[in-house]
Parts: structure tokens; C-alpha cells; sequence
């Protein structure tokens, strides 16, 4: 698990659990800014419940489930990645945290093509290019940030400071929060104003 490369561990438990919280933030703040823009469009049934129930027993379950599924993304993607920036870093000079973003696109250009052609050959479904280029990057917008939080983690714990994954959790779950209410309070004046 604790792979070493160019003389620091690579694989930690503080990069991993970094990864998975920044991956969780990035989720939280989309929710947030979603949930905003939903604010703002006609309501199709104005006699819907209202969204309370949802936030106080849908979002913890939802993040229970989102940290699994970021955890399995952080293990097979972004940690692959991190990697290879630290062995590029270390071949080709600089550090790895600025290598990330280039290898990040690899590392998801290598996931989309290899679930197309696996799609392709035992399912026998092509789907249009531009669809793999979404996925490109989507992938990418999502493991780049994650992957810059672990390797700066990685890079925390070599020195012996302390991991990034609690500051960045509870700062980046309260920006997350603010996003929502400042969203909320935007819409309700919208709505006042537009009537």
C-alpha cells in the first residue's frame, strides 16, 4: 500500500483519505450550486413535499454512499495518477503536484478508452466520439483537483506535518453549505422580485 517513489511514500492513508474528501467537497459544492438553479426554474407540482425531508435523512445517507464510490475512484484512479506524476516528475524534473493535471488527463483518457473498447467488444456498443470526450473530461475535471490534494497531502506527510483531509473536509463541507444558503436566499429574492 505504501508505495515509495523518488524517496517518498506515494500511497498513504492521509493522500487516500485527502483524495476522497476533496472528491466529496467537489460533489457537495455541485449539489450546492444544482440545488440553487433549481430554485430558480417553475416548480411542475406545486404541492411537492418540500425539500426538508430530503436534507435532513436523503443527504446523509447519499454521502455515506458517495464516499464509497469516491473511495473506489481515489483507489483506482486518482492514487494511478499521483503516481505517475511523482515518476514523471522525477524523470523529467519539476515537482509532481504540477504534473498532476497533465497526468490526470492521461489517467482518464486511458479509463474512457479502456471501458469503450470493453463496450465495444462484449457488448457491441459504439457510442459517438463526443460522447468519450465528455467523459474525458469529466473524469478529469474530477480527479485533477483530488489528485493535487493527495499529492500535496503525500507531500505534508513526508515533512511530518499534519494530513489535509479534516481542514479540507469541514472548510470545503461549510463552503459547500454557504454556496446552498446564499443560493436559497437568491432564489427567495428572485422570487420576490419576479413574483
Amino acid at each position: 500500500m505504501n508505495t515509495k517513489t523518488a524517496g517518498r511514500r506515494v500511497w498513504t492513508w492521509s493522500a487516500i483519505a485527502t483524495s476522497t474528501a476533496a472528491q466529496l467537497v467537489e460533489i457537495w459544492i455541485v449539489g450546492a450550486a444544482l440545488f440553487g438553479w433549481g430554485l430558480t426554474r417553475p416548480d411542475p407540482d406545486p404541492e411537492a413535499d418540500s425539500p426538508a425531508f430530503f436534507l435532513v435523512f436523503g443527504v446523509p445517507i447519499l454521502t455515506a454512499l458517495l464516499t464509497v464510490v469516491c473511495s473506489v475512484v481515489t483507489l483506482a484512479l486518482v492514487m494511478p495518477t499521483v503516481t505517475l506524476a511523482h515518476r514523471v516528475g522525477r524523470r523529467w524534473g519539476g515537482d509532481a503536484l504540477w504534473w498532476t493535471p497533465a497526468t490526470s488527463a492521461v489517467t482518464s483518457a486511458a479509463a474512457v478508452g479502456a471501458t469503450g473498447l470493453g463496450a465495444a467488444v462484449f457488448g457491441g456498443h459504439v457510442g459517438a466520439p463526443v460522447v468519450y470526450a465528455w467523459w474525458w473530461f469529466a473524469i478529469t475535471v474530477l480527479i485533477a483537483p483530488a489528485g493535487m490534494t493527495a499529492c500535496l497531502s503525500s507531500q505534508r506527510t513526508a515533512l511530518g506535518r499534519p494530513s489535509l483531509w479534516r481542514p479540507l473536509l469541514l472548510r470545503g463541507g461549510a463552503g459547500a453549505v454557504a454556496v446552498a444558503v446564499v443560493a436559497t436566499f437568491a432564489g427567495i429574492l428572485w422570487e420576490t422580485a419576479t413574483g
